[in-house]
């Protein structure tokens, strides 16, 4: 049993349904030769609880006041590459997973809902409002943000970027598309609200 309310937690953020959507920043990669698709969410601060900092920061960054929900399951990771396990968390609102290293720091991700739009903040290159098909094409695929917008998809783009750049997954959201495709019973139950 983990108790995630602990220090332990250095980053957390949410998976966040608006309107059927995923809302996930978009922004140059350290390397600038791809653009990073990221989710919301950042660093404590303070004496903040993970669930504290996963609204604050989906608030600085994307303007959005979220209504987490407890994951009937939450999934464990100690590396992004591993299968994760069920694990059991001693908090009123359990998230959907934890990632990392019991001993040294933890990072958590919630699932929740918004009825407020997505907007960039000063922070925030931009947002992509992913369909579920979308997190797979992105995750699946080597697409470009140009052809990703081709295809219908939905960006609000506060700078200039590269739409020629190839859309790069971070482990959150191959975790979302994961969950997509082997949970389908916890997402169905998700999306439906």
């Amino acid at each position: 049993m983990i108790n995630i309310t602990s220090n332990i937690v250095k980053t957390s953020g949410a998976y966040i349904l608006y309107s059927g959507l995923f809302p996930f920043q978009v922004g140059p990669t350290k390397e600038g030769d791809k653009l990073g698709v990221v989710r919301l969410g950042g660093h404590r601060e303070n004496n903040e609880t993970a669930l504290e900092a996963a609204k604050r920061e989906v608030f600085e960054e994307a303007s959005m006041i979220i209504t987490p929900v407890s994951s009937p399951v939450t999934y464990y990771k100690t590396e992004w590459d591993e299968k994760p396990v069920i694990i059991k968390v001693d908090d009123e609102i359990s998230p959907v997973l934890i990632k990392g290293n019991r001993e040294k720091s933890l990072s958590v991700m919630y699932l929740s809902y918004a009825n407020n739009k997505p907007k960039p903040s000063s922070e925030t290159n931009g947002l992509l409002l992913l369909t579920p098909d979308d997190v797979q094409l992105i995750c699946n695929n080597k697409i470009t943000l140009n052809e990703y917008l081709q295809q219908n998809g939905i960006a609000i783009l506060k700078r200039k970027l590269n739409q020629n750049l190839i859309l790069e997954p971070f482990p959150q959201l191959l975790f979302l598309s994961e969950l997509l495709k082997e949970e389908p019973a916890l997402m169905k139950e998700f999306l439906k609200k």
